[in-house]
């Protein structure tokens, strides 16, 4: 080990080298101990296969029926205790932690201990816990809750313990190496294979990200707050949680990690096939899909129009292929459909499920909430009318929501259970961007202790077409059936400027300040050329500096993605025209695609006051452009900026 002279020392008598020393030694013993653990695990597995495969001889070898009834007895006992169903291989072995605490607990028999915490926990051959998961409330709360110093009074398996904090240090273990350390006000870093002492800073998402290679939703337990770790270890599963909060407050994670939590915790009525992840487009669902398969295993992660079609297909046996188009989107997404719907249902039979919704559609009180010029409402009927006639089976994505609806109220307890098998849990992220038949399809999905998380934040709202008393209505229904709200009020994705922006342009209120300083910059074209430009010089420049970064350049309208493109081209790391992936580089997209996920950097290009109205909507939207990035804010314009710009 190579180490740079420091004058920082993070504990008494101890210097930097001592420190750096004694956590790669604790390392090297930790992956021993994997070893150790792998190897007695296959002996194991060897010696019940061969002791099976032995009976089995003696049973083929054997000329007496009693005696082939005996070993028969021998081999389904011998059977039940087999190993491969309780011993489970190590998978973390790159990272096998990425805590340390400390206590000093007032029992002598406990003393003084320490204890390391990751994402599986690992046992030794003598029955010691090495590793604690992070998903153990009781023991991982000490490495949440506390901080060196604090007392501390918990309940563990029973037992009142007492004492105080000792030690609370995160590490970064990277392809089975030491990375990182902070301990106490000192970060202990390898940098070109040389150990340095650094004051401790704020370790971002995006830095990590950055470090990694890969900008997608990154591995974050080591970087829950302890506002988080409570809503994430609530012990009551059942009923509904809603969580709110600005961007970048951590809805989307405590989701998730909540239903880790479930799953570990409740093995045998979490499991992966019963839960769900209902994210607000393709790219979200994406961008999550990575962190999920580590918390969350097989669990489904998808979209909603995804879900609804698989669940429409296994209610009525048809394979769906909606068309994009629709004319009557925003009448289809109305809220007072719901209570149409089931007036609907209560009222009508109609066994095929597509004649069953042009019927719906054609009903005169349907079509008074749907229209209010008679005219219009004549000529929807008469198209209901000849789809009927036809027994047309083609819909729309906006005709998914009312399909799905209307399987699940004609059928009720029957095949609905044993098509969708009622989900034991479900996340529904981005509520607020949901219609009120969309919320209660999914509502309707779950079993009868209705547990679902539903993450939302008015302020971001950005679809017109989606009826906004549709969510207040959905709320309303959660309470009458056990709603526990919470608030995530501490911003951790954006520089304190960009907040002090985003509080200004969605009358939120200045609220906590975010974790980190960043830059925000304007920059004023004389036209449209020079706005381009100016663009491609700050992407040439933000490449240059950090090659391992994302950058977003987000506009409004496709054509104007169209043509940043191609002024664009040529430069190293820009993606292909239309994707957003998560690699290093440079994203070209616009504004609608963005929600839910983040970049180190964000260009806005031309906000302008004719495309940015000063409406809710557009608000919001530009409220969630902005707070998308997380280093730096580039604003690029040559026309009138939108309201709360300027």
């Amino acid at each position: 080990m190579h180490s740079q002279p420091s004058a920082a020392v993070a504990g008494e008598g101890q210097t930097p080298d001592d420190i750096v020393l004694r956590e790669q030694q604790r390392l090297t013993d930790i992956y021993a101990a994997v070893a150790e653990t792998a190897r007695r695990n296959k002996t194991r597995l060897a010696d019940h296969d061969a002791y099976t495969a032995e009976l089995e001889k003696e049973r083929l070898a054997s000329v007496s029926w009693r005696e082939k009834n005996s070993l028969t007895e021998k081999l389904l006992e011998h059977s039940h205790f087999d190993p491969a169903r309780y011993l489970t291989e190590f998978a973390m072995v790159e990272s096998p932690y990425f805590g340390i605490i400390g206590i000093a607990d007032v029992d002598r028999k406990i003393g003084s201990k320490e204890y390391l915490i990751g994402k599986q926990g690992l046992v030794s051959h003598d029955n010691r816990a090495l590793i604690v998961d992070w998903r153990k409330a009781a023991v991982s709360r000490f490495y949440y809750d506390y901080e060196v110093g604090e007392d501390y009074l918990e309940t563990i398996n029973g037992t009142e313990r007492e004492g105080v904090i000792t030690r609370r240090d995160t590490v970064d273990i990277v392809k089975c190496r030491l990375r990182r350390l902070e301990s106490g006000g000192d970060v202990f870093e390898l940098t070109d294979g040389q150990w340095v002492v650094n004051d401790r800073q704020c370790h971002s998402t995006s830095t990590i990200k950055a470090e990694n290679q890969d900008h997608r939703m990154v591995d974050i337990v080591s970087l829950i707050s302890p506002e988080q770790f409570r809503m994430i270890t609530e012990e009551a599963a059942d009923g509904c949680t809603l969580i709110t909060g600005g961007a970048g407050s951590g809805k989307t994670v405590v989701s998730l990690h909540r239903l880790s939590c479930l799953q570990f915790n409740h093995p045998d009525r979490f499991p992966p096939r019963r839960c769900l992840v209902l994210m607000f487009n393709k790219v979200l669902r994406n961008y999550v899909r990575q962190t999920s398969a580590d918390l969350l295993g097989s669990t489904r992660v998808d979209t909603f129009s995804a879900w609804a079609l698989s669940a429409i297909t296994a209610l009525t046996g048809r394979v769906v292929k909606p068309v994009t188009k629709d004319d009557f989107s925003v009448q289809k997404k109305s809220s007072r459909l719901a209570s149409l719907l089931a007036r609907y249902v209560r009222e009508t039979e109609e066994p095929e499920p597509f004649q069953d919704l042009w019927r719906f559609y054609g009903q005169r009180y349907v079509l008074e909430a749907m229209f209010a010029r008679e005219a219009e409402q004549e000529s929807f009927l008469a198209e209901m009318r000849t789809r009927y006639r036809e027994k047309r089976e083609t819909v729309s994505f906006a005709d998914l929501n009312v399909l799905l609806r209307l399987c699940q109220l004609r059928e009720k307890d029957g095949p609905v259970r044993d098509a969708l098998d009622y989900y034991a849990h479900i996340i529904v992220d981005e509520a607020q961007d949901l219609g009120l038949l969309e919320l209660e399809a999914i509502l309707a999905a779950t079993d009868e202790r209705n547990s679902i998380t539903v993450s939302a934040d008015s302020k971001q709202k950005i679809l017109s077409w989606v009826d906004e008393a549709g969510f207040d209505i959905f709320h309303r229904q959660l309470k009458d059936i056990g709603l526990s709200s919470e608030t995530l009020s501490v911003p951790y994705r954006c520089p304190d400027e960009i907040l002090a922006l985003a509080a200004r342009i969605s009358n939120r209120g200045a609220g906590q300040p975010g974790r980190h300083s960043g830059t925000l910059e304007y920059h004023l074209a004389t036209d449209e050329a020079g706005a381009l430009t100016t663009v491609r010089r700050l992407v040439e420049k933000l490449v240059a500096e950090d090659p391992k970064s994302l950058t977003a350049v987000i506009c409004k309208k496709k054509t104007d993605e169209k043509m940043l493109y191609q002024a664009l081209c040529g430069v190293p790391g820009l993606h292909g025209p239309g994707e957003l992936t998560f690699e290093p580089g440079v994203a070209v997209t616009i504004a609608h695609q963005v929600k839910g996920v983040e970049f180190a950097n964000v260009i806005l290009y031309d906000p302008n006051s004719k495309d940015f109205r000063n409406s809710a909507i557009d608000r919001n939207l530009l409220y969630v452009c902005i707070t998308r990035a997380c280093q730096r804010l580039d604003i690029v314009y040559w026309r009138e900026l939108a309201a709360g710009l300027a």
